[in-house]
């Protein structure tokens, strides 16, 4: 997400390939001859995150074989170039080609800067850049470790360079049982998604489980799964989780005080979600998002178990009551199919894959979806087909 002088524009970086057909002789195209260019294509394609509709394109670098000549086809330059973006740094917003580093204005995307104009502002600098992207990075500007092994980085919309001096990374201090030892913390999964599956709303402790995963939460001890909620079973994509409320009991064990649960109990009337959890706080860690006027939660879930299930959303209220229902054109997330989520005051953006079989063949389009977190109502936009939707 891009911020222009205070309006959020969400920027996809994309790259296409064309084929054109060259006339290389001859008066009609019956009589000539004719080759074939191969071109890639990058470009930077702006969105309204309230609409999801295209606020601008900028084409920004083409890449083909300048020397393609008579009937032979062109060479294929860039088939196995990649771009990134980098990051913001005020006006100036900082992304690789391949190896090469361009800042683009944050207003319409139109390169202000190349490596010929870092090497312009910076003499010293002048045959020294990196000639590989791995050594390039951002930290509210473009890092960049020269070829004499020198780390530099360059802010502002001059484009001078300066020495970079790395933030200092404060280690948080390591937790520690009573007795001064240090806790031996479970490790996350490494791969996937970690649901959110605990809240607290109205001060109330609420769990998203299935009947075999509230067992779970329950059967602890020594309170390791109430400090580490990811470490209690996770059934996965053919979970029905439904809400139980818990007591949260102060226990102890030796000299360690600690909190666990007493007691979990399925709330009657509440309703059931496939594949169900919470939509987390994107500034916390593995923590449900409390909504307000109203109060409440927001759930994720599948509507099906098989390819055709599609992503879903819906708000609760404080009663745990439905307050409304989106299915976006999405399909569910996973290592495959990541989804991205970006929220806005009102309003939640969403990208993801919508995934298709056909004739045996698996396909996966790009959708950009902005929903109305009011109402529940979405608008979307087709990345490959250029069109909204639904």
């Amino acid at each position: 997400m891009v911020d222009d002088a205070g309006d959020k524009r969400l920027w996809v970086l994309s790259k296409q390939e064309e084929s054109r057909q060259v006339s290389v002789g001859g008066s009609n195209r019956s009589s000539g001859r004719w080759r074939t260019d191969t071109y890639f294509h990058f470009s930077i394609k702006a969105f309204d995150p309230l609409t999801a509709q295209p606020a601008w394109t900028q084409r920004l670098v083409t890449l083909g074989d300048a020397k393609a000549r008579g009937t032979t086809p062109s060479r294929v330059i860039g088939s196995d170039v990649e771009a990134q973006m980098l990051g913001q740094d005020g006006e100036l917003v900082w992304l690789l080609i391949g190896n090469a580093p361009y800042a683009v204005s944050a207003h319409d995307g139109h390169v202000v800067g190349d490596a010929v104009a870092i090497e312009k502002n910076n003499p010293a600098l002048v045959g020294l850049l990196p000639v590989e992207s791995k050594y390039f990075g951002f930290d509210g500007g473009l890092v960049l470790m020269t070829a004499d092994a020198r780390q530099m980085v360059i802010r502002g919309a001059d484009l001078k360079a300066s020495d970079y001096v790395a933030r200092a990374i404060v280690a948080p201090e390591p937790e520690r049982e009573a007795n001064g030892r240090e806790r031996i913390v479970p490790m996350r999964p490494p791969i996937g998604e970690v649901p959110a599956r605990t809240a607290t709303l109205g001060g109330q402790w609420l769990g998203l489980y299935t009947e075999r995963e509230a067992a779970d939460a329950l059967h602890d001890e020594f309170g390791t799964r109430f400090r580490y909620p990811y470490t209690v079973l996770d059934e996965g994509a053919q979970a029905r989780r439904t809400f139980h409320r818990g007591t949260v009991v102060q226990a102890q064990r030796f000299d360690e005080r600690f909190p666990r649960l007493g007691k979990l109990e399925p709330i009657a009337g509440a309703p059931v979600y496939l594949k169900g959890r919470f939509f987390k706080d994107p500034s916390k860690i593995d923590t449900a998002l409390t909504m307000t006027a109203p109060d409440g939660l927001m759930v994720w879930h599948s509507t099906r178990i098989d390819q055709a299930g599609r992503l879903a959303l819906t708000r609760l209220d404080a009663e745990l009551k439905p307050v409304w229902e989106a299915r976006l054109p999405l399909s569910e997330t996973g290592t495959i199919n990541p989804v991205s989520t970006w929220l806005l005051p009102g309003r939640l953006v969403v990208m993801g894959d919508e995934e298709s079989v056909k004739d045996g063949v698996t396909s996966r389009v790009p959708h950009l979806v902005s929903v109305d977190l009011g109402t529940g109502e979405w608008k979307g936009w087709d990345l490959v087909g250029e069109k909204k939707l639904p």
